[in-house]
């Protein structure tokens, strides 16, 4: 974490060679394009609390998912929904380095990425901006006692499953879901902000190819239809939703956008780069299942 005040060198012009100077803003202290990592772990393994919101729930909702909890016995479920309608409101965070305290009230903005690749924990990573408190002058205060979560991590299994439109991508290696957020710095008389305008999401894939499905893309390109893709992690040996472990990913009315064929053990591997469109949603479900 390396905050920083605006500056600026001024040249002085008195007669004399390298004379120099330079101006700090103060108020403009920032956190801007700092990055994060966030492993993914399950809801509630227990299942006896599906309405847990899980650990990753306040990093959703600044990234531009509205949260909602369904309580009702023996459906209870907790359903993040990509909002489209307004920006993401701005979070807080908070920042401990041995016994420095760093605060960020309600500027906090992100944009998150979601990085699925099998046999790895599932991450959710991206970078973040704000201004800072106390002009990014750290208080004293004792690190805090941390009780660390006792979910286990979500791994993304052979046995999970990834679809397009329905039909299962057999040998994906790799999904990454980046929102592409586009947050603007807002700065001026009584107004200090980050802001998120606007978003495009992309969604990149790798697999391998087979003759029966080679033309599938250079297809899918040139008719520019509409996709849907489901991504369920967490389920069991037979693929099946389990409760308090799975999460559902699943985003409608995507269009594929560009793909590039490579060499990978002798064998065509393919990347495929997708979309949303103004049609698109996108969801992320935990809890009940069955």
């Amino acid at each position: 974490m390396s905050p920083t005040t605006k500056t600026e060198n001024i040249k002085v012009y008195n007669g004399k060679l390298g004379a120099n100077d330079s101006y700090a803003d103060a108020c403009d202290t920032t956190l801007e394009g700092a990055s994060f990592m966030h492993r993914m772990r399950y809801q509630n393994a227990a299942a006896d609390a599906l309405d847990t919101v899980p650990s990753y729930g306040e990093l959703l909702k600044i990234g531009g998912f509205s949260e909602a909890i369904d309580t009702t016995s023996s459906q209870e479920t907790v359903i993040y929904t990509w909002n489209k309608d307004n920006s993401p409101a701005l979070g807080s965070a908070v920042y401990y380095l041995d016994g420095k305290k760093q605060t960020m009230t309600n500027t906090v903005a992100a944009n998150v990425e979601f990085d699925l690749t099998v046999g790895e924990i599932a991450n959710i990573t991206g970078t973040m901006s704000a201004f800072l408190d106390n002009y990014g002058v750290a208080t004293n205060e004792a690190n805090p006692t941390v009780t660390l979560g006792t979910e286990g991590c979500l791994t993304v299994g052979c046995a999970d499953v990834f679809s397009k439109d329905g039909t299962a991508v057999i040998g994906a290696k790799n999904i990454s879901i980046n929102m592409g957020a586009m947050i603007n710095k807002y700065y001026g008389f009584s107004l200090k902000e980050y802001e998120t305008s606007d978003f495009e999401p992309t969604i990149s894939m790798s697999f391998p190819v087979d003759a029966t499905d080679y033309n599938d893309a250079i297809e899918a390109l040139q008719a520019q239809s509409l996709i849907d893709i489901v991504v369920k992690l967490g389920t069991d040996a037979t693929s099946t939703e389990v409760n308090g472990k799975t999460v559902v990913m699943t985003i409608t009315n995507c269009k594929l956008s560009s793909y590039t064929d490579g060499d990978e053990n002798d064998s065509v591997s393919r990347t495929e780069n997708f979309i949303l469109t103004a049609s698109s949603a996108f969801t992320i479900k935990h809890g009940f299942y069955a």
